[in-house]
């Protein structure tokens, strides 16, 4: 017994030099794919920016309402609610490292906007990507 923990340990559990983390999506052999450094960052912030606050059962104050932003005007007003939105989140749920730049655009064929945030973190650069329009408004309200 004592060697399956050990197993998981050394497998699984990250370290305080070294974060790691699983996504939801399998490997060739069918296992859960492993993530690590920016990786684990990034992955958090997709689920934190694309999960609508009030959904999650346990932390109603978890997400963000980007979602909200969907049907306002597509002006400097609401890039600037966007990314304040985006920025306060972030530090909220997880303050690990911060964006270095925030571009956003809104989309010309219907209904929403495109995000892209760039980052770095222990010498890594990254970049998170997301879109938010009214196909996923209406997936979250049906």
């Amino acid at each position: 017994m004592s060697s399956l923990l050990a197993k998981f340990k050394k497998n699984v559990v990250g370290s305080k030099t070294k974060v790691s983390d699983y996504q939801c999506s399998l490997t060739a052999s069918g296992e859960f794919k492993r993530i690590s450094g920016l990786e684990v960052i990034l992955n958090s912030w997709n689920n934190i920016l694309l999960t609508p606050r009030g959904s999650y059962d346990h932390d109603p104050e978890y997400g963000s309402d980007l979602y909200k932003y969907i049907f306002e005007p597509a002006d400097e007003e609401t890039m600037e609610g966007i990314t304040n939105e985006i920025k306060t989140v972030l530090e909220t749920y997880d303050s690990r490292a911060k964006p270095t730049t925030i571009n956003i655009q809104f989309l010309k064929d219907k209904k929403g906007f495109s995000i892209d945030i760039f980052v770095e973190y222990k010498e890594e650069e990254g970049q998170l990507s997301a879109t938010i329009d009214d196909t996923s408004y209406f997936n979250f309200t049906s």
